[in-house]
């Protein structure tokens, strides 16, 4: 293949100033050296991509080691509209590391927004697309808020089934998830509570009359200071810590944790006292106040 000067010819917006290696300019089959790998994973690489995982790379490397890796496979190598990669890394570390020589399908020119959907080897999941801090709890609540809008009487049927993509999407929809961040950990960390039903409620409670409390809600369910035994934060407090509510799975536990929280969050935001905070797995699961799930469908 053609061998690039350090400046970027005129007109070529795809190669990265520092790369020695152009791309073609048509999916097509070609030649891929161990320079070439190691020059795309150096300069090509998009800030974007998930971490380089030791254990893909050095599984890739063994099966190039044995001959047996399908040369010309359809699962090349993507890049995007500017030459950054999309699909490839832990394949052009293999090839970097083993000096390996492969022909490979180079797709060049492809729109950014697949990266999302791309899972080849070491699947992306919404943490890794979300690229912010608590992502994973963050994602979490990014989920519950998309499978409450296909909700039927006694749970979240659609928790399990979406999407990475639908998870990203819900949480660009949901500025609020991110808004609480440091605040909804503390209440995880000092007080029990499960950041992603949690982030969930106050997303939404965010986007109520009530949101001037949530600052102090979120104070209380973290330190439990002054509290007495009437207070929805108190409950939600013992409820977790005493009960281990946390230490359940699945869809079940989000439904359980989920209705829990939006229940002493509606005590809390009303002013009102609780003699007992609890929720029959024969429920419906409760709407957050002056945010009806009909909203929740509006907004997806």
């Amino acid at each position: 293949m053609e061998t690039n000067p350090r400046t970027r010819p005129e007109g070529d917006d795809m190669t990265p100033e520092n790369s020695l290696y152009r791309l073609p300019s048509v999916a097509q089959k070609v030649v891929v050296t161990p320079d070439m790998a190691s020059d795309w994973l150096s300069f090509r690489n998009h800030p974007l991509n998930r971490p380089l995982s030791p254990s893909i790379t050095e599984k890739y490397q063994r099966v190039m080691a044995t001959g047996n890796w399908r040369e010309g496979t359809p699962e090349g190598y993507i890049f995007d509209t500017e030459g950054r990669i999309i699909s490839g890394q832990h394949r052009l570390k293999a090839q970097a590391n083993g000096n390996y020589t492969l022909e490979m399908w180079i797709f060049p020119d492809e729109p950014r927004d697949i990266f999302d959907v791309v899972d080849q080897g070491y699947k992306r999941t919404a943490a890794h697309l979300l690229r912010v801090k608590y992502a994973t709890n963050l994602a979490s609540g990014a989920r519950i808020l998309k499978a409450l809008d296909d909700i039927d009487r006694f749970g979240m049927p659609k928790y399990n089934r979406l999407s990475t993509t639908e998870v990203v999407h819900t949480f660009k929809e949901w500025p609020e998830l991110e808004w609480y961040g440091a605040e909804l950990f503390a209440a995880y960390h000092d007080g029990g509570v499960p950041m992603g039903p949690h982030a969930a409620v106050m997303a939404q409670a965010a986007r109520t009359d009530a949101r001037d409390r949530i600052p102090e809600w979120l104070e209380q369910v973290a330190t439990g200071q002054n509290l007495d035994r009437t207070n929805p934060a108190w409950h939600l407090r013992r409820k977790f810590m005493v009960s281990g509510v946390t230490l359940k799975r699945g869809v079940s536990a989000q439904t359980m944790n989920y209705s829990l929280i939006t229940k002493a969050w509606n005590a809390f935001a009303a002013g009102e006292s609780m003699a007992v905070l609890r929720h029959a797995t024969n429920e419906p699961i409760p709407d957050v106040s002056e945010y009806p799930r009909s909203l929740l469908r509006k907004e997806s």
